[in-house]
């Protein structure tokens, strides 16, 4: 274990005997992150949207609105994950685990950008010395327990390929946190080309339906109203975005790149 993973064997040594205070430059940056406005995520593609429907990538990127209001459950379950983060990159990078956290790449002439919650360097191991990618995400009980048999979900992996090809790294953490009782599951990601290449070819698809200002067409089962890509789409509804868009939404606004 202390070979294949990077994360973790250190985590079991250096936990124990930490006070948990955070690095005061760690908090001066974690307090800018927490008083920044969330950005503007259309007119750019995204890692947290790969592998999405491409017309659901596509209404996004140009902007238009979801549907609903979020409850005051989801609320809170979003602001849980964005702790669940923050208090992650504090301990990491304090721990010297992480060298940055929420590290933006840009690559406009794709209309493409990807924000990676941290990057590092192995510190032992067989990986000693290269760079990587971090990824974290918070599951609960029976999703973190599917994955830690199963693997790694495909939506993680498309993220994660898409990290791949907008920031040229060949290696990658993810990492879950049980969100029940705090336990952890690394796996350590060596680069895939046929994966990237596959993240480019849907990456220039989408570049080419906004350049010719044709979406692609709903899926199937969204047509009938029904499946998961339909029930956990923002722009889904009966008469909602994704039904009346139509080949391209009536709308007005420029390309900004």
């Amino acid at each position: 274990m202390r070979d294949d993973l990077i994360l973790t064997p250190m985590l079991e040594t250096m936990l124990p005997a930490w006070d948990g205070t955070i690095n005061p430059d760690v908090a001066e940056n974690l307090a800018k992150l927490m008083s920044t406005p969330q950005r503007n995520r259309s007119r750019s593609f995204s890692a947290s949207q790969a592998g999405n429907c491409l017309r659901r990538q596509e209404l996004a990127f140009l902007g238009i609105p979801g549907i609903g209001v979020p409850s005051r459950q989801l609320s809170m379950i979003f602001a849980n994950g964005t702790w669940t983060h923050m208090r992650w990159q504090a301990t990491l990078m304090t721990l010297g685990l992480l060298d940055g956290i929420e590290v933006l790449v840009r690559k406009p002439k794709w209309r493409a950008r990807c924000s990676l919650d941290g990057v590092g360097t192995a510190k032992e191991g067989r990986f000693e010395g290269r760079e990587f990618g971090f990824e974290l995400k918070g599951r609960n009980d029976y999703a973190f327990n599917v994955q830690a048999a199963k693997g790694v979900d495909d939506k993680t992996r498309k993220q994660v390929d898409f990290e791949f090809l907008l920031t040229g790294l060949d290696l990658f953490v993810i990492l879950n946190e049980n969100k029940n009782n705090q336990g952890i599951k690394e796996w350590v990601v060596i680069r895939d080309e046929a994966r990237v290449d596959a993240a480019a070819q849907e990456l220039e698809e989408l570049n080419t339906s906004i350049d010719l200002g044709i979406l692609h067409p709903m899926l199937p089962l969204c047509k009938q109203m029904k499946g998961p890509d339909w029930d956990n789409c923002p722009f889904g509804s009966p008469g909602g975005p994704c039904m009346a868009a139509g080949t391209w939404p009536d709308m007005n606004g420029d390309d900004d790149d």
